[in-house]
C-alpha cells in the first residue's frame, strides 16, 4: 500500500475511533511499527493527528465551531455530562463550601447536588444554577454580583471576581470549553475566564468537569496549565490512550470506571 493510501486509511480510521494504537494500525495496514510511526509523524506535521504514547489521536481543528450559543451546547453530549456529574458528586461531603462556574456541565452537576445533598454552601456566577439549587431550601446559595451576560445567564466582570475572591472554597468544579497538554485549560467565553481564575485562586481542591469530547481541543483564551488542577472528571467515552498519557504525566482523571477507594 502506498504512503498516501495509508495516510488516508489512518485518517479515516481516526475519524471513526478518535484514538488508535500504533500496533493496531500496523496490523490493520499490514506494515511495520516503524512505518506507522513515520506515517504518524508526517500526519502530525500536517496537523491531522496528535501523537501520544503508543499511538495517536485525531487532532481537532481550532476554529469557531467551539464558540456556540449556550442552548446549542446545552444539548450537546448531554448524556456524557449527566454521567460525569454522577461521578463528580462522590467527591463532596455534607456541609462543604463548593463553587460552580457558569456552564452546561456544571448545570448538570447542580441538578444532582439538589437531589443528593441536604447541607451545602454553593458559590456561583450562574443564574440557572441558582434556580436549580434554590429548590433545596437547606442550601446556602451565594450568587456573585457583576454584569449580566444574557447569552449565558451568568454574571462577570471585576465586581464578580472581587466577590468570588472573598471566599474560602473547599472544592471548585470548573467547566471549560477545551483542555489539552499544550495549552492547558482554554475557553472562548472571554468574560468567564477571569471568573474561573478567581474561583481557582480561592479553592483548596480544584476539579475540572469536562466531557470526553473536550480533551485535546483548544479554544483561544488560556486559563491555566493542567498542572494547576488537582483532578479531571469525565465520562466513560474517553479513549484509553488519552487517559494513559495523562496518567503518565501525573494528571489525575476520574471516570465512571475508576475505583474511588484508591483515589
Amino acid at each position: 500500500m502506498l504512503q498516501e493510501q495509508r495516510h488516508h486509511e489512518i485518517e479515516t480510521f481516526l475519524k471513526r475511533q478518535k484514538a488508535v494504537k500504533a500496533a493496531e494500525l500496523a496490523s490493520l495496514l499490514d506494515v511495520s511499527i516503524d512505518t506507522i510511526r513515520r506515517d504518524l509523524e508526517v500526519l502530525e506535521k500536517k496537523g491531522i493527528v496528535k501523537r501520544v504514547h503508543g499511538g495517536a489521536i485525531l487532532k481537532q481543528k481550532e476554529d469557531t465551531a467551539l464558540n456556540k450559543l449556550f442552548n446549542e451546547r446545552e444539548v450537546k453530549h448531554l448524556e456524557k455530562k449527566k454521567q460525569l456529574a454522577l461521578v463528580a458528586v462522590e467527591l463532596i461531603e455534607e456541609g462543604q463550601a463548593i463553587a460552580l462556574n457558569g456552564g452546561t456541565t456544571t448545570i448538570e452537576l447542580a441538578k444532582v447536588l439538589a437531589d443528593k445533598f441536604e447541607r451545602l454552601t454553593i458559590i456561583t456566577n450562574d443564574l440557572r444554577i441558582v434556580s436549580i439549587l434554590g429548590k433545596n431550601k437547606h442550601f446556602n446559595i451565594i450568587l456573585s454580583g457583576g454584569f449580566y451576560n444574557p447569552e449565558e445567564s451568568t454574571l462577570y466582570g471585576k465586581q464578580c471576581e472581587d466577590i468570588l475572591s472573598n471566599f474560602n472554597i473547599d472544592i471548585a468544579f470548573i467547566t471549560v470549553n477545551a483542555l489539552s497538554f499544550e495549552h492547558g485549560l482554554t475557553d472562548f467565553r472571554i468574560h468567564e475566564v477571569g471568573v474561573i481564575q478567581s474561583i481557582l485562586s480561592r479553592s483548596k481542591y480544584k476539579v475540572v468537569v469536562a466531557d470526553s469530547s473536550k480533551f485535546e481541543t483548544n479554544a483561544y483564551i488560556n486559563i491555566c496549565p493542567l498542572e494547576n488542577i488537582d483532578l479531571i472528571v469525565t465520562d466513560s467515552a474517553l479513549p484509553s490512550i488519552i487517559e494513559k498519557e495523562y496518567s503518565e504525566h501525573h494528571i489525575q482523571i476520574l471516570t465512571p470506571h475508576s475505583d474511588l477507594s484508591n483515589e
